[in-house]
Formats: structure tokens, C-alpha cells, sequence
């Protein structure tokens, strides 16, 4: 019984535990199912169209899932747990999972014009509807790829109303940028770049795959806060920095190879053209010489490779950049190496936020010497290679300045180095017990230096003719810049109330110095620049000096104090006040400081109850400003007691010594330049942010310009000093719309127009300087200033003879002072001349367009000028007729066109053209294919074809009607200064890991 009873028991025991365990076991996988859920869901645009590839990540985990191409996801996510929803181009959403939740039908909204985007404001951010000031903003992603040039400034063609972008198509080209008009007619012209907040940056030291947004200030109240370097507005710049990656860490690859093609080439006389006319002697041969200064390979390459990884409290994002880039002109190229890195981290439980950056660029550039004027004006029936010669190249001497250019370059080397570097670091002490308060102090240092060399050979025509055996050179020259800057940042919300203030210093000092050498007359040219001391020049002894020289640029010093209070009521009505004072080193005492002040207001008119009822308008907003700002860019040297070296004189002993003496004049009463601007604007959306843009109209007086005027000597040891002379007006309008017209799962097309206009005049010069010359025609012949301006009269215009036609002889007939016709040989009078024409264009016009049609997309930029002149010196020069050079080669309109003319040349507005034209800037295709569902690598691929400067439409006869207008001497299309222009094709491949 004992026996049984024990069986029992532990029989009973054992079930009960199987029991037991059985009902834990269910409770446990009761509990995980219930805290590991599968969420399901479907994910569509505000139009209801399904998103495929929208990323839906468990927040702090390594889950997630993305959507498929009915915008369908299923994602296992514990009770309690966050999922975060993001899609490029809508806004992110963040939803909690409860233990009810199993089915979320999640609509995401386009964020492209949301109000709630942040603009980047001078120190400091605002929301997009927040702002008062006259702002454009371009993301990074929106910049088109493949467009061929090493700088991000090809990219910006088109894309911001009122910016002007001038240069060549050579990849050594430096650009200018205009904003608005001249700002100046002799001190700094040209905005501000403010990069990642140091300013006074280079864009050529930036790589574009790095910039996260560019925010253009253009009105004066937007850019007071940058007080004396702002006249010309300011460019911001922004670089990617990393993001919360989950511990991953992301990379990108893009590759790409571009091929020139050069397009523009001047109408000239073929060899038998040339002879038949009679313009030289037959050498036996048929050239065409501008053909044979082209490059013959064209092909460049380049590639980056940008890395980001990060958690919540810090992340990193590094990038490496390789580039070459080939030019369309023989023995020209360039070379560009690019690394950054920039961190972020916050410590100490959200108290100190530090982010740090430090990028280099180097570019080793190759410059052509080849001079594409005596090139393509060569006689045509001269051969550019010599089997038989030593060198290869049929070279000449002593023929009316002639010579085979293409050999010359060959034998010149002018090859340099460029290098940036630019280390910051920000620390940001956020006061924890007073929400809102932070303080945040940067330090930032920037390096430039430049390595030039030269070299001419022993074979090149100059050193012949001069009986030499090569001419090199050496140069060096270095920049810093350092700039601290600490502000206290508050932001605060009462009720409908909200402040958003700022307070701070900057400090800015720039140092620079310089050195060079030059020597002549080598043993062998293999040796050239790098061992300068074999020449065997003597130093100041004649026209065939060896040389040395050495500086050390003036210390630049810029004080601040600033401050900035936001203001808003109910997000309807919002005002700004700026203010900065501002000491510069370069004036004399008395003058060094200013205070320059904004103050601008907003208001939301679409947020008053009457608009309330109008569902179709989304946003209307008004804003008003005023700002004042100053100029003092020029060189630091003409505010500060400078020694120079006069003469050279040779002593007593044989010897030979400079005498020294003051090598400036200074003017003690020199000032600030100030600029005074209006800006009203109108920012409006419709249709649920599905038309959009602004209107903008300007007034910018600018007093108290700086200019170099003549002055005695003696008793001023110069012949010309720095004054305030005058004034300057500009008034225009700028006009942005843009539309997402079709947005579809399938289909999607947006586009946007920006067009701008501006008209500036001179209106106050000071007696004792009755114009301004600015420009000149090239030689042979003296034909005065193409520009001169006024008191009263519109910058932009030509000061020629106006064309009254041809006499019986077919010779110029103009108009004198009294409109009377008279000939053209009776008219050297320079009160003959007139204001006639205008090279800045009554209106500018950019357009872009973007069509995506399921995996495939498509971008096309176009750029406008309209009702513009441009000067055709290619015809006055290489056109008429009865003007020969003799020797040289001419344009076949000279017998075709202009056949009827024989007339010598002259400034005469007969050669000034319309310059009107439409140019398809760039046109760029891609297809994206997801790759996740195919391997655990590689998320996603892009592959590309930009087609860059594609086609030009214009009635202008010359080379390129898109001469520069930056300034204020322009729209001279020089023939002696042209540069082919290139078309370029670019094939890439992104990569997302």
C-alpha cells in the first residue's frame, strides 16, 4: 500500500508539474506575443497613392521593415515601442504601438513646401514660416549631378533669382558672383560665404556631394547681422553631418566619367578662302588651327565615398572625394583630392552639444597657355608640326607677332597647387534649469595656400627671340583666417507668444604673406623650376633680371557685437530687429566703427479667420524690411603707413640699392561705405502646397562709395588715393513660382520659374570726379572707355558713336552731339559720344523641371537673359574688310556680311548686338532600383546621364552672347580673351550601402 500510495503521489507530482509548466509556458508565449506584435500597415501620399520603399524602423532597435510597391509593410514591434516613418521628400511620423495596435493606415505628407522646414539664418535657424527677410534655399539633393565643373558654382546656374554666376568652361576658371546688382564700384562686390559658420569661405574649397543646403540672404535686413561684409548679401552653406544610424554605419559610392565637346568655334577663313582674298603668304598647308588647340582626350573621372554612423548622442559623417577634370584646350587639366570629416556629440545628459569639422581640399591645377586668339588668327596654310624639327612643331620667329602658339605651349609649363584647409570646432552649453537658454562659442581656422610654377623652355618663341635658354618661376603665397564667435541663444514660448533671441561677439583676422623667384638662362630644360638657382641670371641687372621678391600682407582685424530678437503672435504676425557694431582695422581712427541695424515684419494673412473659409490658399504671407549695412572690402594697405622700395641705383662702390619710402597714400578721412535696402515681399502657397513661390521688390541706395581717384604728385607720394565720391541706387524684382502639377504612385512632375530683374544708376559723383571709365578694346588702336559712367545715367550702358549708316564709299556715318550725320573720320570727339544700349538684361530667367516615372527620372535647368546688348568685337576686329591684319586670318563675314563695309574700325554701335538667348543649361536622367530584396548589402542603386551646357538659342552673331555682367564693366564679347565652350556628358552610378 505504502508502495502505491508512494506511486501515487509522485505520480500525481509530475502531472501537476507538466501542468504547471504547461500553463507557464502558455502565459510566457501569451506575455511575448503580446509585447512582440506584428504591426501591419499601409502607406500612402496625401493624394491616397501608394509609397513604395518608405522605411518604417522600430525607434532604438535594429527592426524595421520597408514598404512594398502597394505601399503595404508588416513589422514585428513590442507594446510601448515607437515606429518612425520616413520617406525622402514627406515628413517624418513617429506612432506608438499599444497592445491593440495591429493594422495602421499611415498617409505621409510632402514636406518639399511644408512650413516647418528650417532656413538657415545668419547664427542661428528658423522655421520657413517664421522668416521675414527675403531668403532663397536650395538643398543639396536638389543640386543636379554630372553637371561637369569641379565647383558646386555650375550647379547653382538657374536655381536662385537675382544671382549672377560668370566664368569660362575651363576647369581652372575662378567665378564672380553678383547678387542683386553691383553692390560697389571698387570695394568688394561679391556676397559673403558663410561655410558651416566661418566666414569669408571659398565655394571652389567645397565638395558638392558634402553641402546639405545653401541659403541665399539677398535684402540687407537678412545679412545686418553680418554687418560690414553683408553690402553684396551672403551666401550660407551647410554640410552634412551624421545621423542616427542604430550603431550601423552607411555608405554611399558615386562614380563618374565625362567627355568634353567643344562647341563655339569661330567662323574663320578656310586656307583657300584665305588665299583667294589675298590676306598672306601660302605656306602649302591647310590648317585649321582652332581644331588643333583642342584637347584630343577629354576624358575625366571622379569619385567620393561618404560614410555616416550615429546614435542618439553622437554621429559622424566622413567623405572622400577624387577628381579629374580634363580641359578642352590642350595642356590643361586639373586634379582635386577632398576629405572632411564632421562629428556631433552630446554629453553630460544634454547640457554640452559639440560639433567638430575639419575638411581639406587640394587641387593641383594645369593651365593651358595656349593663347586661342593668336591660335585660331593663324595663317591657315601654315603647317603646326615639323617631322623633321628637333622639337616636333614648326616653329617660327619674327613674322608680325605670329607664332605657333600650340608649339609655344607645349614648351610653357604654368602648373600650381591649391590647397584649403578648415578645422572648427562649436561647443553649445544648453542651461538646462532655464529651458530655452543655450550659449554656444565656435572656433574656426582657415588655411589657403598657393604654389605657382612656370617654366619656358629654350624652344618656345619668346625665349628665341630673346635669345634665351628658359625662363622659370617660382611663387608662394599664404592666407589664415581665424574667427571666434560666441552668442547666447533664448528661445521661449508663452502662450501665443514666442522669442527667439540672439547675443554675441565675433572676432575675424586675416594674415597673409607671399614670396617669389625668377630665373633665366638654364643648361638643360629638364631641370626647370625645381632648381631655380641653375639659371645663370644676375639679379638687377637689366631686362634680363633674375628676381626675388617677398610680403607680408597687412593684419586684417574685424570686431562685432551683435544681437537679433524674433517675435511671433500666434505664428500671424512676426518682427525681426538686427543689430551689429563693427570696428574694422582698415580705417583711420575717428572711422573704424559702424553700427549697421535691420528691422523687418511678417505677416500671415492666410491665418486670419477671415481667410479661413478659402481652403485653396494654404499660405500668405507679407513681409516688410529695412536694413542697413556697410563695404569695406578693399585692401587693407591704404589705411596703414607702408615702406616700399622706389629706385634702383647704383653707389659709389658699384653696387646696386633701393632707396625706400611711403608706398601709399593714406586718406584719414576715409569712411564706411553704407547700403540702405527696402525689400517688400510676398511669399503665397495654394492648393495644399501645390503652387508655391514669392515676390520680391527692392530699393538699395549705397552711399559713400570708395573709389581710387586721381590725386597730385607731389605732394601725395601716388598718383591716386581712396575716397568717398558718391552714391549708387539699384531697384529690381524678383518673381519665383513653382507648381507640383501631376503626383501620382506612378507618375510625378513639378517645375518652378524664377525670373528677376534690376536696373542700377549712379546718382551722386563728387565734383572732382566728373565719370567713371570702366573697360577697353583691345589693340591695335585707341578707341577710349566702351563704359563711362555718369551722374544720373544707368550702369550697363556702352559710350559709343551711334550709327547713322554707311556713305557711297561704304564708310560709318554717325551722329555728333547735335544729331547732325557726319563721318565717322570727323567724329573724334569724345562729346560725339553717347550712352547707347545696355549689357545687364531687363530680365533673367531660370526654369527647372522634374519628371519621375516610377523608377525613371528626369531634370532639366534652363537659364534666360532677355533685352540685353552685347559688343561684337570679333566683328569690329576680325570682320571689316578694309582692315586687315596682315598675315593674320579673318572671320568669313568679313566678305559675306560686312562685304559692303570699308570703313576702319572704331567704337561705333554697328557692332553692338541683342544678346538675347535660351540656354538648356543642363538635362540629367537616372533610373533607381531597390536592392534590399535582393541582398542585405547594397539598399539601393542609381544610375545617370548628364548632358551639361547642352544647347544655346540666340540670333547673336558672335562667339557667346553670355558675357559677363558682374561689376561694372561688361558685355563685351572680347575676341582676344574667348575660350571654347564645352558640352559635357557625364555617365554615373550611386551606390547605397
Amino acid at each position: 500500500m505504502k508502495k502505491a500510495l508512494s506511486y501515487d503521489w509522485k505520480t500525481r507530482l509530475l502531472a501537476t508539474n507538466k501542468l504547471l509548466l504547461s500553463l507557464f509556458l502558455l502565459c510566457t508565449s501569451t506575455l511575448l506575443l503580446a509585447q512582440q506584435q506584428v504591426v501591419t500597415g499601409t502607406i500612402v501620399d496625401d493624394l491616397g497613392d501608394p509609397l513604395i520603399g518608405v522605411t518604417i524602423a522600430v525607434k532604438g532597435t535594429g527592426t524595421g521593415s520597408y514598404s512594398d510597391i502597394d505601399g503595404n509593410f508588416s513589422v514585428e514591434a513590442p507594446e510601448n515601442s515607437t515606429l518612425v516613418i520616413t520617406y525622402i521628400g514627406f515628413v517624418t511620423q513617429e506612432i506608438q504601438v499599444t497592445n491593440t495596435t495591429r493594422h495602421l493606415n499611415i498617409v505621409l505628407s510632402d514636406d518639399t513646401h511644408t512650413l516647418s522646414e528650417v532656413v538657415v539664418v545668419g547664427y542661428g535657424s528658423l522655421e520657413k514660416k517664421q522668416v521675414t527677410s527675403s531668403i532663397s534655399s536650395i538643398k543639396g539633393d536638389n543640386l543636379p549631378v554630372g553637371v561637369g565643373g569641379a565647383t558646386v558654382a555650375t550647379a547653382l546656374l538657374g536655381k536662385v533669382s537675382g544671382l549672377v554666376i560668370d566664368g569660362t568652361d575651363s576647369p581652372n576658371a575662378t567665378n564672380k558672383f553678383q547678387l542683386r546688382g553691383p553692390a560697389s564700384i571698387n570695394s568688394s562686390a561679391e556676397p559673403l560665404v558663410v561655410i558651416d559658420g566661418m566666414p569669408g569661405g571659398d565655394l571652389r574649397s567645397l565638395v558638392q556631394e558634402d553641402i546639405l543646403s545653401i541659403d541665399v540672404l539677398k535684402d540687407a535686413s537678412a545679412g545686418a547681422i553680418y554687418g560690414t561684409r553683408a553690402a553684396a548679401g551672403v551666401i550660407l552653406v551647410t554640410t552634412k553631418s551624421g545621423q542616427a544610424t542604430d550603431g550601423k554605419v552607411r555608405m554611399t559610392y558615386s562614380g563618374e566619367v565625362s567627355v568634353k565637346q567643344a562647341f563655339g568655334k569661330p567662323a574663320m577663313m578656310s586656307a583657300k578662302e584665305f588665299l583667294e582674298h589675298d590676306l598672306g603668304t601660302n605656306y602649302g598647308s591647310d590648317v585649321d588651327w582652332w581644331d588643333e588647340a583642342l584637347a584630343n582626350h577629354t576624358t575625366s573621372q571622379k569619385h567620393n565615398i561618404s560614410l555616416q554612423a550615429g546614435s542618439k548622442n553622437a554621429q559622424l559623417y566622413a567623405s572622400f572625394t577624387y577628381q579629374t577634370n580634363k580641359g578642352i584646350v590642350k595642356f590643361e587639366d586639373r586634379t582635386d583630392y577632398a576629405g572632411r570629416m564632421n562629428a556631433k556629440f552630446k554629453l553630460f545628459d544634454g547640457w554640452l552639444d559639440i560639433d567638430a569639422r575639419a575638411d581639406y581640399r587640394q587641387a593641383f591645377r594645369n593651365k593651358s597657355t595656349l593663347d586661342m586668339e593668336k591660335t585660331f588668327r593663324n595663317n591657315p596654310t601654315r603647317a603646326v608640326y615639323d617631322l623633321e624639327s628637333e622639337t616636333g612643331y614648326n616653329i617660327w620667329t619674327g613674322d608680325n607677332n605670329q607664332q605657333n602658339t600650340i608649339a609655344d605651349a607645349a614648351h610653357y609649363t604654368d602648373d600650381g597647387l591649391d590647397k584649403w584647409f578648415r578645422p572648427d570646432v562649436s561647443f553649445k552649453l544648453n542651461i538646462l534649469p532655464i529651458p530655452g537658454l543655450s550659449y554656444q562659442q565656435t572656433i574656426a581656422y582657415e588655411l589657403r595656400q598657393w604654389e605657382g610654377h612656370t617654366y619656358r623652355g629654350k624652344n618656345h618663341t619668346d625665349e628665341i627671340s630673346a635669345g634665351r635658354t628658359g625662363t622659370a618661376s617660382i611663387e608662394f603665397s599664404k592666407t589664415e583666417n581665424l574667427n571666434t564667435e560666441g552668442y547666447f541663444t533664448y528661445v521661449k514660448e508663452v502662450g501665443d507668444h514666442y522669442f527667439n533671441a540672439v547675443a554675441g561677439y565675433s572676432y575675424f583676422e586675416e594674415n597673409g604673406e607671399s614670396f617669389s623667384m625668377k630665373n633665366r638662362n638654364f643648361t638643360s630644360d629638364l631641370v626647370g623650376y625645381w632648381d631655380i638657382g641653375a639659371g645663370t641670371a644676375q639679379l638687377g641687372t637689366g631686362s634680363s633680371d633674375a628676381e626675388m621678391k617677398s610680403k607680408k600682407n597687412i593684419t586684417e582685424r574685424l570686431m562685432a557685437y551683435f544681437g537679433r530678437l524674433n517675435y511671433s503672435y500666434k505664428d500671424r504676425y512676426m518682427a525681426t530687429a538686427t543689430i551689429r557694431h563693427e570696428g574694422s582695422s582698415k580705417f583711420a581712427k575717428g572711422n573704424q566703427w559702424g553700427t549697421f541695424w535691420a528691422l523687418s515684419g511678417g505677416w500671415r494673412i492666410s491665418e486670419e479667420n477671415f481667410m479661413k473659409e478659402i481652403s485653396w490658399i494654404s499660405e500668405l504671407k507679407l513681409r516688410v524690411e529695412y536694413g542697413v549695412t556697410g563695404n569695406n572690402g578693399f585692401d587693407a594697405k591704404y589705411a596703414a603707413t607702408m615702406y616700399g622700395k622706389d629706385v634702383y641705383w647704383i653707389m659709389p662702390d658699384g653696387t646696386w640699392a633701393y632707396t625706400y619710402g611711403k608706398s601709399e597714400n593714406i586718406n584719414p578721412d576715409l569712411k564706411w561705405e553704407e547700403k540702405t535696402e527696402w525689400n517688400f515681399g510676398l511669399d503665397y502657397s495654394f492648393l495644399n502646397n501645390r503652387l508655391y513661390g514669392k515676390v520680391d521688390i527692392y530699393r538699395r541706395k549705397v552711399n559713400d562709395l570708395i573709389y581710387s581717384v586721381a590725386v597730385p604728385n607731389p605732394p601725395y607720394t601716388k598718383t591716386s588715393m581712396h575716397q568717398n565720391i558718391g552714391n549708387m541706387e539699384n531697384k529690381g524684382w524678383e518673381f519665383e513660382i513653382g507648381a507640383d502639377i501631376v503626383r501620382t504612385k506612378d507618375w510625378s512632375y513639378s517645375t518652378s520659374i524664377n525670373m528677376s530683374h534690376n536696373e542700377s544708376k549712379l546718382t551722386y559723383l563728387d565734383g572732382n570726379q566728373s565719370y567713371i571709365g570702366k573697360g577697353s578694346f583691345p589693340s591695335p588702336g585707341s578707341y577710349g572707355n566702351p563704359i563711362r559712367i555718369y551722374e544720373g545715367n544707368t550702369i550697363g550702358s556702352f559710350f559709343l558713336y551711334k550709327y547713322a549708316g554707311l556713305d557711297e564709299d561704304g564708310k560709318f556715318l554717325v551722329y555728333n552731339a547735335n544729331d547732325e550725320i557726319i563721318p565717322i573720320e570727323e567724329a573724334h570727339n569724345v562729346n560725339d559720344k553717347r550712352q547707347v544700349g545696355n549689357y545687364n538684361p531687363k530680365v533673367i530667367l531660370g526654369w527647372t523641371q522634374n519628371l519621375r516615372y516610377k523608377n525613371f527620372d528626369l531634370g532639366i535647368t534652363c537659364v534666360s537673359w532677355l533685352k540685353f546688348d552685347v559688343y561684337n568685337t570679333f566683328d569690329m576686329f576680325l570682320g571689316l574688310p578694309n582692315t586687315p591684319d596682315p598675315g593674320f586670318n579673318m572671320l568669313k563675314n568679313a566678305y559675306k556680311k560686312n562685304g559692303h563695309i570699308y570703313s576702319n574700325r572704331d567704337a561705333i554701335d554697328y557692332f553692338l548686338e541683342d544678346g538675347s538667348f535660351f540656354k538648356i543649361q543642363n538635362i540629367n536622367l537616372g533610373y533607381t532600383q531597390d536592392l534590399k530584396k535582393y541582398n542585405k548589402y547594397i539598399e539601393s542603386a542609381r544610375l545617370y546621364m548628364t548632358i551639361n551646357n547642352v544647347a544655346k538659342f540666340t540670333k547673336y552673331s558672335g562667339s557667346n552672347p553670355e558675357q559677363s555682367i558682374v561689376g561694372l564693366e561688361g558685355g563685351i564679347d572680347y575676341f582676344n580673351k574667348v575660350y571654347p565652350q564645352a558640352r559635357t556628358y557625364t555617365f554615373g552610378v550611386q551606390l547605397n550601402f
